[in-house]
């Protein structure tokens, strides 16, 4: 074999194993990888488009939310509530965020020790009208601490999904919720004044009675931080009262109890009753009624504007309703 043939043999062979290797470069179970870690978990997600949540732990139904023609409303059991549009979007934003980090396991074998066995998956359903549903499950926390074991439409294949999706999926139902007793209208910035009477026994929170006899309000829109309380009117500390009326403006139940027509008359003959009115610079007035609750530590709270009747934490009265004293006080 002349030199000249000999030399071409070789450097054939040579091309043929740089080939090789460059493949096996590019489709290596690492390369692979990378290109698919930090891709969206759910591309088809659309946070906008999604109507419909359903959310299971270990088989059984935990919470239904469904997007109606008026917001959200959830479902469970017998139960339907107004849900909150801010939390519900946010988890829906969050879900649709979710870059699949790393491929963990293609092996059925191991759904279990994930935490993706029927008995102790999360199961995520997001219905999408004329789409198919997507079904995630999630399994337990990764080693790292900041990504869960998911499964997506049934598919073999199990990957870390990094995020806060566990902790969206552990909230009770209640935390889905629209527990906000004034409607989104009603700011710390919107609230013209504040009528307060009658008196409510908070001896639990240590606060003795709370009681008003006083209208607090803004003379003017443009001027937000000044205010006026009682009569003969004087100047209210500023920075108390613009503090009272974002407490009273963000003021939120834990949960709801049956309708404010069945409860109004509850436990209204103890601990006596707040009224509340609050009245925006649009002309809107709404009014609030609280009375102790059915166990220490709780009130219910009912409004002319709306048909439930909510639990609320006693703890939040003393900062959404204060006496007349401290806001004159400095």
């Amino acid at each position: 074999m002349s030199f000249r043939v000999r030399l071409v043999s070789v450097l054939l062979v040579l091309a043929c194993l740089l080939v090789l290797l460059v493949v096996g470069t590019l489709f290596s179970p690492d390369r692979v990888q990378a290109r698919t870690s930090g891709r969206p978990l759910l591309p088809g997600i659309s946070a906008q488009k999604v109507d419909g949540i359903d959310i299971a732990v270990k088989g059984q139904s935990r919470v239904s939310l469904r997007k109606t023609a008026g917001g959200w409303e959830t479902h469970t059991g017998a139960r339907t509530f107004p849900g909150s549009a801010d939390r519900i979007t946010t988890f829906l934003r969050t879900v649709a965020g979710l870059p699949r980090t790393s491929l963990v396991s293609s092996d059925p074998r191991r759904l279990a020790e994930l935490g993706l066995s029927a008995e102790g998956a999360r199961t995520l359903v997001l219905h999408q009208t004329g789409a198919p549903d997507t079904v995630l499950l999630v399994g337990k926390r990764g080693p790292s601490g900041d990504a869960d074991y998911v499964q997506v439409n049934g598919e073999a294949s199990v990957y870390l999904a990094r995020g806060t999706l566990a902790f969206f999926l552990a909230q009770e139902p209640a935390y889905w919720y629209e527990l906000h007793v004034l409607p989104d209208d009603v700011q710390g910035t919107t609230i013209a004044s504040i009528s307060v009477s009658g008196a409510l026994s908070v001896d639990d929170i240590g606060s003795g009675v709370l009681r008003g006899s006083y209208t607090l309000r803004r003379p003017s829109e443009a001027k937000q931080d000044e205010w006026v309380v009682g009569s003969p009117e004087r100047p209210a500390d500023r920075v108390t009262a613009g503090a009272m009326a974002n407490s009273l403006a963000l003021f939120e139940g834990v949960d709801f109890v049956e309708p404010s027509g069945a409860a109004a008359v509850v436990g209204s003959g103890t601990g006596g009753q707040l009224d509340i009115k609050v009245t925006t610079f649009a002309g809107k007035a709404y009014s609030i009624s609280v009375r102790r609750g059915p166990e220490p530590g709780k009130v219910r709270v009912t409004t002319d504007w709306s048909p439930w009747t909510y639990l609320a934490n006693v703890l939040l009265l003393p900062r959404a309703v204060l006496p007349e004293s401290k806001l004159t006080s400095r």
